[in-house]
């Protein structure tokens, strides 16, 4: 008989000789899927030695597939023996593999897989014991990890006044809950903001048209746009002011210091502001007073090319899933950050401290699961600098297009004086 023909055979053929179909079962293995080790590259997987399937690792010293590994085992451990119908020398592939037991075990042989690596019962028992073992072992010191964190982290009282009174004045000056409108109009949930007929525009002093398919360059600002945004953007500064102003021991900082700070912040905060109402279903970023826009009415409401980074620590900042009192506390790091021009460098570095402890402390308290939570919000305080610097590169643009449209407390942030900020008490 051709070694086509043995592989036409049929499986009933095969089991008639006796043995039980079980052992003939390469499909055996669990529903979820075998464990693929880390060494293993899940795009080009390797071909199993034994039937040239696909391989899920080293298997008794070869790397085979989950079928053949679990026919080598179960041969050795139950000591079976087979016989083959023809020659002896029947092909072996992953069409083929079950249909003659004697071949197959012969080729796991030949090819180096070790019968000394297959435990019996008894130690196939103890051996999934010292794994539990091992398991219970980690998850024992896992739990006494997280209670000396909780031991080391004393949360005193000067951190839970900080914590209540920064988020207390947060909650105040920037509500959760507000009542959204859209440039467009308010679309039903779960459908995209509609497009509306794109007003002029302006470019380098220049009014113009948007094309028909209403695209516009990322340096070109859509003046009704701009006028939506910029109606929000004097309260929204106030209340930046009052916020920081609310933080324990701010305004005991020298008043020039205070200036200096709020000018380096005000952009930052009013981005995290906007930055923890993202909807990720509709990708939008809502501001003061409930505007919520999209990336594309950012860009060209004057943000231009700052709007891509913007949704982006948006997004990533939705995936921390941060309460209430961690936003709050990272506005007020932003706040009290290290900015350049101040006097009195050595209270703003006490105040920071003492807000970073508190900081530190609530997280650790709150999540000790997360031990590398804190790192990655404390990226986050990075982030938003870069948006700063580039955001006043922007608004040197946006000077040029749109200055009489522009808040003068807008412009005022980055004068030489800010009289302005002083007036909020």
């Amino acid at each position: 008989m051709t070694a086509e023909e043995r592989k036409k055979t049929t499986k009933r053929d095969v089991t008639s000789s006796g043995y039980p179909s079980s052992i003939m079962d390469d499909n055996d293995m669990d529903k979820k899927g075998p464990y693929i080790p880390s060494y293993m590259d899940q795009n080009t997987p390797e071909p199993c030695v034994v039937c040239g399937d696909k391989a899920t690792g080293y298997h008794y010293r070869c790397m085979t597939c989950e079928g053949c590994k679990g026919f080598f085992r179960r041969t050795v451990q139950k000591d079976l023996k087979y016989s083959c119908k023809y020659a002896g020398d029947c092909v072996v592939d992953k069409t083929t593999r079950n249909q003659c037991q004697e071949c197959r075990f012969k080729k796991c042989v030949r090819v180096g897989m070790a019968t000394d690596l297959v435990l019996d019962e008894q130690k196939r028992v103890a051996k999934r014991k010292l794994i539990e073992e091992n398991r219970e072992r980690r998850r024992s010191e896992e739990i006494r990890k997280i209670s000396r964190l909780r031991a080391d982290c004393v949360f005193t009282e000067r951190d839970q006044y900080i914590v209540d009174h920064v988020t207390t004045s947060w909650l105040q000056t920037c509500p959760k809950k507000v009542n959204r409108y859209y440039l467009n109009g308010s679309p039903k949930p779960g459908m995209p903001v509609p497009e509306a007929p794109r007003p002029p525009v302006v470019q380098n002093g220049v009014v113009r048209e948007a094309d028909s398919s209403g695209a516009m360059d990322d340096d070109m600002v859509d003046q009704d746009i701009f006028s939506h945004l910029a109606e929000v953007i004097t309260p929204a500064i106030i209340k930046v002011v009052e916020f920081a102003k609310q933080i324990p021991g701010f305004t005991k900082l020298v008043p020039d210091d205070q200036v200096a700070l709020l000018k380096n912040c005000c952009f930052e905060v009013m981005c995290l502001r906007a930055a923890s109402r993202f909807d990720k279903q509709r990708r939008t970023i809502t501001m003061f007073g409930g505007l919520t826009v999209t990336k594309e009415q950012v860009s060209q409401g004057g943000l231009g090319r700052l709007a891509e980074p913007l949704f982006e620590f948006a997004e990533g900042l939705s995936q921390l899933h941060l309460d209430d009192t961690e936003v709050a506390l990272l506005a007020a790091l932003l706040v009290v950050a290290d900015r350049p021009g101040v006097q009195d460098q050595e209270s703003i570095d006490r105040l920071q401290d003492i807000i970073l402890t508190a900081y530190k402390n609530y997280i650790t308290r709150q999540r000790p699961h997360q031990p590398v939570l804190w790192g990655k919000i404390l990226m986050k305080v990075t982030d938003l600098r870069a948006l700063s610097v580039a955001h006043a590169e922007q608004v040197k643009l946006v000077k040029m297009e749109c200055t009489n449209d522009i808040p003068p407390l807008f412009l005022e942030m980055f004068e030489s004086s800010s009289p302005l900020f002083m007036k909020q008490e």
